[in-house]
C-alpha cells in the first residue's frame, strides 16, 4: 500500500497546482441544485456530495472552487482508473506514517486536477478509529480538509436550496455576521487549532447572507445569532407595539405566557385589537392587519417577524423583547419594505437564567420577606429587578393590611415617599439644566423673588440638590395652620366647611394656605453650621417651586408631559384617585391621628406635601416597582428610554458626582460611604439610588447593569413602625441579588 501511494506521488510530483489563494468570498452550496437554479454566484465553491457531470465543467472554469466530499465511495476522477483507498482502509491499518502519507497524497492529487478542497464526512455513522482519522486529517491541513459541520452555505436569492438541501438539519441563517464576529471569534479560540481554523475561517469569510450549521454552537452564542438574523417585514411600522392589549393565535404556550408580562392578551380577535399569528405550529387564517410569526418567507406581503429556523431555549424571551421594543429587528431580505428596526430600549421581560443569576438565591429573598411580614414589619411588598434592561424577578408579597383580605400585587400602587425626590424632582430640574433654562450654580433667589432678602437669597440650586444649603432637616409646616386640634378658621374655604371641618386642601389647597407654606419655607432658621450636610425635605419644595416658577406649568403637569406619560408609566401620579386609580389598587398607610384623623389610602402621606395639594418636590408621588423600573432604566440608560433622549447623558453624568466633602451624595442621589449605607456593600461605588418613608428604596448599579425597586407601607398603621429597618430587609435582599450573581459565575 504504501508502495502505491509513493508511485502516484511520483506521477504527479510535476504537476501544477491550482492556486491556493484564500477565497476572499468563500459561500458553500450543493453543486448539483446549484446548476439547475436560475443564476449563480461567481467565486463560490461548489460543493458535491458525489461525483456528477457538472464537475468537470467547474473545475475548467476559474470562477469557481470545488469542493468534493470524502467518503468510502471516493472516486473524484473515475475515467483515470485509479483505485484509491477509503478512509475505513487506512483507519484499520492504523499505521500514523501511512495516514500522514494518505493525506498528503490526497491533498496533492486534489490540487492537482483543480479540486479546491475535500470535505471530510460526518463523524457521526463512523467508529472510533474512523472519526480519530478524520480528526487527524483536519488537524494537518485544515483549510484543505473541511469538516462537513463546518460549512457555510450560501444560494440563489430564490433560497430554494437552503429551504430544501438544509430543512434536515438544525440550519440557521445568519443575516448579519459583522454583528456577532467579536462573540464567535472570542468562542472560536477555545477550540482545539485546528477545529478553530477550519470553522472560524469559513465564517468570517462570509458575507452578508450566509448560511451555517448551528448545533455545533453553544447556547449563548444560539442566542446571539438568533437575534441578528431576525427579519422584520414591517412596511407599516408596526414595530414595537404599543397596545396594552393583544391577540395570539398560536400554539407555543410559553411564548403567550411571555406576551402577558407585557401586555393582556386574548385568544380570540377583537376589533381594534392588534392579533398575532404564529404560524410556526399551525396554519392559522390569516387576515389583513394580522402580525405574521413565521420561519422564512412564507408570508412576504404581510406584517411579520421572520425567524431563523434553530432551537433556541430562551425563544420567548426574545421574540417577545423584539414584538415589544426591547431588542432590535435586525436582517435582510428581498422584500422592499423590509428595514432594520432598531432597539428603542424599552425595558424587557426575561429569566434569572438568561440574566446570568443563580435563581436558587432567590429562594432567600421569599425567606426574608416573609420573615418581615411575619414580625409585622410591614403587612405587604412589591419587588423588582431588572439585569441587562430586563425586567427577570418581578414579585408581590403579603397583603395591603394585616386583615389578610386583600393581596398585594405587581400592580398595586404604593406611596413612594422620598423617591419622590429622584423619581420626580431630578429629572425636572436635570431638563431644565439640558434645556439651558438654570444651571447648577444658580441662586435660589435668581428664580423665587421671594427669597431675595431671606437666609438662602444665595444657596444654590447645586447645595439644594446635594442636602448641603444649611436647610433643616423637617418643619411642621402643617402644624402652623391649625389652631389646637382644628385647622384655622382663615383656611376654611366656606362657612360649612369650617363647620364640618373639612379640609379640602388635599385635592385643592386653598391660596392662602400655599401663600402661608411658601412663607413659612422662605421664614425657616438654618442650621447652626450652614455648610455641613444635613438631609433636608425643604431644599426639594423649594427646587419645586423653581421647576413650576421656570416651566410655567404645574409641577405635575410637567412631570407627567415630559416624562411618565411619554414613558408609559401609566400608574405612576400624584393624587392617584383624582387620577382615575381605585382605591382598591393602593397600599393605604398610615392612620392619621395627628391632623387628619382618618386612614390615609390613596392620599398623600406625609403632611407637607399634602399641604401643597399632595403635589410636592420632596414626596407625594404614586408608582409601582415596574413603573420606577423603567424610571431607573431610563437614569442608567443615560436618559434615553424608548426610542426618545429625555435627559442628556452629561447632565445626568453630573448628577451622579459627590461635590462636598463629608457628605456621602451626589444631587438628588443617595451614595455609598460604607457606613449608613441604604444598599448592599456590594454595589459598587459608582451606583445611585434613594430611600423613602414609607418604606421604599430604589437602587441602579450602572457596573453591573442591575436595578433594584422595593416598595412597601411599613407604615401601616402607624408610622412609628421601625422595625422594617431593625430588620434590614430592603439591604438584606440587595444583597441577596448580588450574591446570586457572583454565584452563577461559579456554576459557569
Amino acid at each position: 500500500m504504501r508502495g502505491y501511494l509513493l508511485i502516484v506521488f511520483v506521477f504527479i510530483g510535476t504537476s501544477a497546482f491550482a492556486s491556493d489563494n484564500e477565497v476572499k468570498e468563500e459561500v458553500w452550496i450543493d453543486g448539483d441544485s446549484f446548476y439547475k437554479s436560475i443564476r449563480h454566484t461567481k467565486k463560490s465553491t461548489i460543493y458535491f456530495k458525489k461525483w456528477s457531470g457538472y464537475v468537470d465543467q467547474f473545475l475548467k472554469d476559474e470562477n469557481y472552487y470545488v469542493a468534493l466530499q470524502l467518503d468510502d465511495q471516493f472516486d473524484p476522477l473515475p475515467k483515470d482508473v485509479i483505485e484509491l483507498p477509503s478512509l475505513a482502509t487506512i483507519a484499520a491499518i492504523g499505521d500514523d506514517e501511512l495516514k500522514k502519507d494518505y493525506f498528503q497524497f490526497l491533498e496533492r492529487f486534489g490540487r492537482t486536477h483543480g479540486v479546491n478542497h475535500m470535505v471530510l464526512p460526518d463523524t457521526s455513522e463512523y467508529s472510533g478509529i474512523e472519526r480519530e482519522v478524520i480528526k487527524q486529517a483536519n488537524a494537518q491541513s485544515p483549510y484543505y480538509f473541511l469538516h462537513r459541520s463546518s460549512l457555510s452555505r450560501s444560494i440563489p436569492d430564490s433560497r430554494k436550496e437552503f429551504e430544501d438541501e438544509a430543512a434536515s438539519k438544525p440550519t440557521i441563517w445568519l443575516a448579519d455576521q459583522g454583528m456577532n464576529t467579536s462573540k464567535l471569534n472570542r468562542w472560536s479560540n477555545k477550540l482545539e487549532n485546528g477545529h478553530r481554523a477550519s470553522f472560524y475561517e469559513q465564517l468570517r469569510e462570509a458575507k452578508q447572507t450566509s448560511f451555517f450549521p448551528a448545533y455545533e454552537l453553544p447556547q449563548s452564542l444560539k442566542r446571539n445569532v438568533f437575534m441578528a438574523s431576525t427579519v422584520a417585514v414591517d412596511s407599516k411600522s408596526t414595530f414595537p407595539l404599543r397596545a396594552e392589549t393583544i391577540t395570539y393565535l398560536g400554539l407555543d404556550i410559553q411564548l403567550k405566557n411571555r406576551l402577558k408580562q407585557y401586555v393582556k392578551v386574548l385568544d380570540y380577535r377583537m376589533p381594534g385589537v392588534p392579533c398575532l399569528v404564529d404560524l410556526r405550529n399551525h396554519e392559522g387564517q390569516i387576515e389583513e392587519d394580522d402580525i405574521i410569526l413565521q420561519v422564512g418567507m412564507k408570508k412576504p406581503n404581510h406584517t411579520s417577524l421572520t425567524l431563523p429556523e434553530v432551537s433556541v431555549a430562551e425563544q420567548d424571551v426574545l421574540i417577545a423583547k423584539m414584538l415589544f421594543g426591547a431588542h432590535e429587528i435586525v436582517g435582510r431580505s428581498l422584500h422592499p419594505f423590509t428595514r432594520r428596526i432598531e432597539n428603542p430600549r424599552f425595558i424587557g421581560y426575561s429569566d434569572l437564567d438568561h440574566a446570568g443569576m443563580d435563581r436558587h438565591h432567590f429562594q432567600w429573598i421569599d425567606t426574608l420577606a416573609a420573615e418581615a411580614i411575619k414580625k409585622f414589619a410591614t403587612p405587604g411588598m412589591q419587588l423588582a429587578v431588572v439585569k441587562n434592561g430586563d425586567i427577570v424577578f418581578e414579585k408581590a408579597y403579603g397583603y395591603y393590611t394585616y386583615d389578610s383580605l386583600r393581596e398585594v400585587s405587581t400592580e398595586t400602587v404604593y406611596d413612594i415617599a422620598s423617591v419622590t425626590k429622584v423619581a420626580g424632582t431630578l429629572p425636572a430640574i436635570a431638563l431644565l439644566i439640558d434645556q439651558g433654562k438654570i444651571s447648577l450654580d444658580d441662586s435660589v433667589s435668581t428664580h423665587l423673588s421671594i427669597f431675595e432678602k431671606s437666609n438662602k437669597s444665595g444657596v444654590t440650586i447645586r447645595q439644594l440638590l446635594a442636602h448641603n444649603a444649611g436647610l433643616r432637616s423637617y418643619v411642621p409646616f402643617w402644624s402652623m395652620m391649625m389652631d389646637g386640634d382644628r385647622l384655622d378658621a382663615f383656611y376654611y374655604k366656606t362657612a360649612e366647611d369650617e363647620a364640618k371641618d373639612i379640609r379640602t386642601y388635599g385635592l385643592e389647597p386653598h391660596p392662602s394656605m400655599l401663600d402661608s407654606l411658601k412663607s413659612f419655607i422662605v421664614k425657616s432658621k438654618l442650621i447652626k453650621d450652614p455648610k455641613a450636610y444635613n438631609y433636608s425635605d425643604l431644599g426639594f419644595m423649594i427646587l419645586h417651586l423653581i421647576v413650576e416658577e421656570i416651566s410655567g406649568q404645574p409641577f405635575d403637569v410637567f412631570l407627567n408631559e415630559n416624562f411618565y406619560q411619554p414613558m408609559g408609566l401609566r400608574s405612576t401620579t400624584f393624587n392617584p384617585i383624582r387620577n382615575g386609580i381605585s382605591p382598591k389598587n393602593i397600599a393605604p398607610t398610615e392612620y392619621d391621628q395627628r391632623y387628619r384623623n382618618y386612614q390615609v389610602w390613596g392620599e398623600v402621606h406625609d403632611r407637607n406635601a399634602l399641604v401643597f395639594g399632595g403635589v410636592a418636590g420632596h414626596a407625594g408621588l404614586f408608582s409601582t416597582a415596574g413603573d420606577l423600573s423603567r424610571m431607573m432604566s431610563m437614569f442608567l440608560n443615560g436618559g434615553f428610554y424608548g426610542g426618545r433622549q429625555y435627559i442628556s447623558k452629561e447632565t445626568l453624568d453630573l448628577f451622579n458626582i459627590r461635590y462636598f466633602e463629608n457628605n456621602r451624595r451626589g444631587l438628588g442621589w443617595d451614595k455609598k460611604d460604607g457606613e449608613k449605607d441604604s444598599a448592599s456593600s456590594l454595589a459598587s461605588d459608582e451606583s445611585f439610588g434613594h430611600t423613602g418613608f414609607t418604606g421604599t428604596m430604589v437602587w441602579a448599579d450602572p457596573k453591573q447593569e442591575l436595578i433594584y425597586v422595593f416598595l412597601s407601607n411599613r407604615i401601616y398603621p402607624d408610622a412609628d413602625n421601625w422595625r422594617l429597618g431593625t430588620l434590614n430587609t430592603r439591604t438584606h435582599i440587595h444583597d441577596v441579588i448580588y450574591q446570586s450573581l457572583e454565584s452563577s459565575k461559579l456554576r459557569n
